[in-house]
């Protein structure tokens, strides 16, 4: 007798912590009243985005975070703030390249760059300056599109015929190849010597910035000049072609 009565009652108590745990799963989770930065306290509608806690997007909760993004939209809008607004930097300005009719100050001489053969190959390769009446270069060449990479060349008779090599002795340095390309040629300025529209353009280098720059037109003309790199501190620049 007295067995079956415990057994009935702790059937009881069982099925009475199954309905219990059953209904604690259906529960919506309650929304905390204390976690509103703006706005009445407890009202997720009027809080901040940013404020919404992790365990409000649960069921029963979404629609109040969904309100809480709106409110926080509309105060930025009014603000003034747009996400077209964010990271968006202003693109800096670069240099601006020697140009023709610039003069450069270097040492006790001014170079005046009178006329410019350029030189493109699927982008920039290099830019000549003629100077005339340079006293320390006849031609300034320019090795990048910004200007920043500059070499003071004159004219030397010190490469032989036919294909330049890939070292050359030249005034008791050894100089090594560092570019090699053809390129399309066009002209701007004045003093211009006698070029074609395409050409073939050597460039070899050596210690203390000795650079050799040979360019071979397509009318079998060829142009070598000998000099150094100079760096941007060394020169300054009156600008006379903008």
């Amino acid at each position: 007798m007295f067995v079956y009565l415990a057994v009935g009652a702790g059937v009881v108590i069982i099925g009475a912590l199954v309905a219990h745990r059953r209904r604690g799963k259906g529960a919506p989770a309650a929304l905390p009243t204390d976690a509103t930065r703006e706005g009445s306290a407890g009202d997720p509608a009027t809080a901040d985005v940013d404020d919404v806690p992790a365990h409000w997007l649960v069921s029963g909760s979404k629609g109040a975070a969904k309100k809480a993004k709106k409110k926080a939209k509309k105060r930025a809008k009014k603000k003034g703030e747009t996400n077209d607004d964010v990271a968006k930097p202003a693109r800096p300005g670069g240099p601006r390249g020697l140009r023709v009719g610039d003069v450069l100050l270097y040492a006790d001489t001014e170079l005046w760059l009178a006329g410019e053969v350029h030189f493109d190959e699927e982008g920039f390769a290099l830019s000549l300056f003629i100077t005339p009446g340079g006293v320390r270069a006849s031609h300034v060449v320019m090795l990048d599109a910004e200007g920043r990479d500059v070499a003071f060349l004159s004219e030397t008779d010190e490469v032989p015929d036919g294909a330049v090599p890939t070292e050359l002795p030249v005034e008791g340095l050894r100089l090594s190849l560092w570019r090699r390309g053809q390129a399309e040629v066009r002209t701007e300025g004045e003093q211009l010597p006698m070029v074609s529209e395409r050409a073939t353009y050597t460039i070899l280098r050596g210690p203390g910035g000795r650079l050799l720059v040979v360019v071979d037109y397509a009318a079998g003309d060829r142009i070598a000049l000998l000099g150094e790199r100079v760096g941007e501190e060394f020169y300054d620049i009156l600008p006379g072609g903008d």
